[in-house]
């Protein structure tokens, strides 16, 4: 009898521990919404390798979150779409990004937020392993770093939500498409403007234009204070030096400017909405 008086509290106090361990672990698993991600050399091609060697990321990284993901937060409506506290500027190539680039680089101390620059890439297209990598990193970066946070970098479109990362809210600058420094760009098919428009409405509360930069910062100021406060007192010191912004210097004759509008008639159609668009919320926010 004493053997088995001694076993069983023994019993009891082993099986007490191992539920213990068990619940634990169990709840490392509720807090931890996506298992960790470890990427391995194997997994890439030449292309991947050149984006992750360029970009500088940690190949071997394992990535550990330990909060609710995008869509368990969004299920419960305490986390929109995207964050205003993040902006993500979009370089357009030959649209003047630069400018806007160079206004928030003078207005972070001022407005205390930080600027970050992405690494420059080619203007292609990037994989779906590519995206989830950047998206990852810029993630990674938004934890790590005070909010509020812009970044710029040479990327089309990066749709965070298809990662079940919250997206930062997006912005561009675009040009006249019959600006002559801007026709030897590639021109886009009738599809790719349309998606172009549907990522718009959704994604860029503001899209600027380099030809109304006045009106374009005073949207900006409306809608993002916290960072545009101060961008006209900035963008009327660096005026005289923007000679490239001279409308005068170059010119197109009227019938060749007719024809360049008739071959692409859908790149006019969609800046002329982008103006209509911007002022818009001009008149709106008085």
């Amino acid at each position: 009898m004493r053997v088995y008086r001694g076993f069983l509290p023994g019993l009891f106090v082993g099986v007490t521990l191992v539920f213990v361990l068990l619940n634990s672990r169990s709840s490392t698993v509720t807090l931890n919404s996506s298992a960790d991600v470890t990427i391995e050399p194997r997994d890439f091609d030449r292309e991947d390798a050149r984006f992750v060697e360029n970009y500088g990321f940690n190949i071997n990284k394992t990535y550990r979150y330990v909060t609710p993901s995008l869509a368990e937060l969004g299920g419960r409506g305490n986390l929109p779409e995207m964050n205003k506290h993040v902006l993500m500027l979009t370089r357009v190539p030959g649209a003047g990004a630069e400018l806007l680039v160079l206004i928030l680089q003078r207005l972070q101390g001022y407005n205390a937020f930080k600027h970050i620059r992405l690494p420059p890439g080619d203007s292609g297209l990037l994989t779906t392993l590519q995206q989830e990598l950047l998206v990852e990193e810029i993630t990674s970066i938004i934890r790590q770093e005070a909010i509020p946070l812009s970044f710029d970098g040479d990327i089309r479109f990066l749709n965070f939500s298809e990662f079940g990362r919250q997206a930062p809210t997006f912005l561009a600058l675009a040009r006249d498409p019959l600006d002559p420094r801007t026709l030897h760009r590639k021109r886009n098919n009738k599809w790719a403007l349309q998606r172009a428009k549907a990522n718009v409405v959704r994604w860029y509360p503001v899209v600027g234009l380099l030809d109304y930069m006045e009106e374009t910062l005073h949207v900006l100021q409306k809608e993002f204070p916290y960072f545009f406060t101060g961008s006209l007192r900035i963008y009327n010191k660096l005026r005289p030096k923007e000679n490239y912004l001279s409308k005068r210097s170059i010119s197109i004759k009227t019938r060749a400017k007719k024809v360049l509008e008739e071959v692409m008639a859908d790149e006019v159609e969609f800046y002329k909405w982008l103006k209509f668009r911007l002022f818009n919320k001009t008149s709106d926010n008085g």
